[in-house]
């Protein structure tokens, strides 16, 4: 077999030289881009270890937060056994209806600090003005000397808890005795 034997210009030689030199800057290249998506890729996959890290953490924390959240009140609440167990014993050792209202108005004040420190307030009803937003109209009271409106008993007593009210009172309400009803029962009678 004979070689052939190929004469190049020496312009194509030179431009070969440049396409070799600029095709090894783009593999240099290239391997520097492998390097850095290596890397990326490591960080991406250990971001995503540690993003699934905390979320079975926060999983975790939130479980126990359900668990024992309230414990804090429960501590809060032993006080209240500790003295229905003392009032019993008072009742015991003297049995008088003075013993027992004693105890019985000591376990509300208590009670009432209770509420008080948790944002919990009761909504002060007898003798105010009807408020829509604050209590729950149940009944109404016909009385002449009394302006409309006024909150003459409270049924159930209301509660604000912080800003909110959780629980309207149940209250009955002042009407005056109209002129018109007066009449309709004297006629009625008749």
């Amino acid at each position: 077999m004979k070689k052939k034997i190929f004469f190049v210009k020496e312009d194509d030689l030179k431009n070969l030289r440049e396409i070799a030199k600029k095709f090894k800057e783009i593999v240099k290249e290239k391997e520097k881009l492998d390097k850095k998506i290596e890397e990326l890729n490591d960080k991406y996959l250990r971001t995503l270890a540690e993003f699934d890290n905390y979320r079975k953490r926060i999983e975790k924390e939130k479980m126990d937060l359900i668990k024992y959240g309230n414990e804090n009140l429960i501590l809060q609440l032993i006080p209240f056994d500790e003295i229905f167990e003392n009032v019993i014993k008072m009742i015991e050792q003297n049995p008088s209806p003075e013993v027992i209202k004693k105890g019985l108005e000591l376990l509300k004040k208590e009670f009432e600090k209770f509420l008080e420190s948790h944002g919990v307030k009761r909504i002060k009803a007898k003798g105010e003005k009807f408020n829509p937003n604050l209590h729950e109209a149940v009944g109404v009271i016909e009385m002449d000397g009394i302006e409309d409106g006024i909150i003459l008993e409270e049924d159930k007593s209301g509660y604000i808890y912080k800003d909110k009210v959780i629980r309207p009172s149940m209250v009955r309400v002042a009407k005056s005795k109209s002129k018109d009803n007066v009449e309709d029962k004297s006629t009625s009678k008749n």
